[in-house]
């Protein structure tokens, strides 16, 4: 019989080996974003309502029988201009499904393509969109065990939320990936070396997704608005995250500057309050994120399970597989094993609301 994967809390060096040809953060990050491909997925679309009026889709991914299963659900949310289509996304919505489990990818607001009717977009103090979505399932659901993975700026919100919302008793456990825990830290790396490509693709996406959002605003009547976005884009793309939060997401979101916003919203900050048992798998060798962002171990609570791998990207951990046509995706062997022994441990007699640990 094998024996059970081994998770401890704290502070822990990560098991994973890199495929020999993707030896640095740089290959690991772009060969499963450029190269990757995975068959279909049929998933069932909803648009949800949120609190403020506002909407986002949610990609469902049920299996036959799942309800009478009693298995658990598990609520997926993606990085900054990433969607419900992302490689990471889809397959562990695959691995999800060979085990029975039930899934739902969560788009965040106008990450589907098409503008949502409000300023509001996500960034990594959204946390109240993911309550939306996670209260929405729990009560739909009552009584099937939920977990929540977010990948990279979804991972940010996810331990986010883990500490400003209530949480629901039926939440047992969380995962994150190649999260930017110090936002102020991150927006420097992506001006450094190679990483400014990154940065560019990332600013050119939101460039165009601010545009499309401007025009949307200006149909449903807030030219006001419209024309401040507008006039924030009149320059170009941006050229770096700094200047992109201070001039348009921290003032479109209520925060004094990009710095506040940075106070604010890093989530290292929440990693000693958690109190749901957490993975959080992050890399060294990560392009997007500094050494300084790595927390000291004196800064997790004892539910969160730290795992710091030498190697990995930015959401990559690809291992060597049969051949390098069918590389391995470490997070879909890991975050599973993760929720499953974390399932095991949990006992839905004893679990009861927590309270917001602001």
């Amino acid at each position: 019989m094998l024996s059970e994967p081994r998770f401890t809390p704290g502070m822990t060096r990560g098991v994973f080996q890199p495929a020999w040809w993707l030896s640095n953060g740089h290959l690991q990050t772009l060969y499963p974003a450029l190269l990757r491909r995975l068959r279909s997925l049929p998933r069932v679309r909803e648009r949800l309502a949120l609190h403020d009026g506002d909407w986002l889709c949610l990609d469902w991914r049920l299996p036959k029988r799942w309800a009478e299963s009693g298995k658990p659900l598990v609520i997926i949310v993606h990085g900054l201009t990433g969607s419900s289509r992302s490689p990471y996304v889809v397959g562990l919505q695959h691995a999800l499904d060979r085990l029975g489990w039930a899934s739902v990818a969560m788009n965040c607001r106008a990450a589907t393509g098409q503008p949502n009717d409000t300023p509001r977009a996500y960034h990594a103090g959204a946390h109240d969109d993911l309550a939306d979505v996670l209260y929405t399932v729990c009560e739909r659901y009552p009584g099937v065990p939920v977990a929540v993975v977010g990948y990279s700026l979804g991972g940010a919100i996810t331990l986010n939320c883990l500490v400003r919302e209530a949480i629901p008793a039926q939440l047992f456990a969380a995962a994150t990936v190649s999260v930017p825990l110090s936002l102020g830290d991150c927006a420097d790396r992506l001006d450094q070396g190679l990483s400014r490509l990154y940065r560019k693709h990332l600013l050119g996406e939101l460039y165009k997704t601010w545009q499309a959002k401007a025009k949307r605003l200006a149909t449903l009547g807030d030219v006001e608005t419209a024309a401040f976005i507008r006039q924030c884009l009149a320059p170009g793309p941006f050229t770096s995250f700094r200047h992109y939060d201070e001039i348009l997401m921290a003032r479109l979101h209520g925060f004094d500057s990009a710095q506040d916003y940075y106070d604010r919203c890093s989530p290292r900050q929440s990693l000693s309050r958690i109190e749901v048992p957490t993975l959080v798998l992050q890399a060294a060798d990560d392009p997007f994120l500094s050494e300084d962002s790595t927390p000291k171990r004196r800064e997790l609570s004892p539910h969160v399970y730290f795992e710091l791998s030498q190697r990995g990207g930015h959401v990559g951990f690809v291992s060597a597989g049969p051949s390098w046509r069918e590389p391995i995706y470490y997070l879909e062997s890991r975050i599973p094993d993760f929720l499953q022994v974390m399932l095991k441990r949990f006992d839905q007699t004893q679990a009861q609301p927590r309270k917001p640990l602001l």
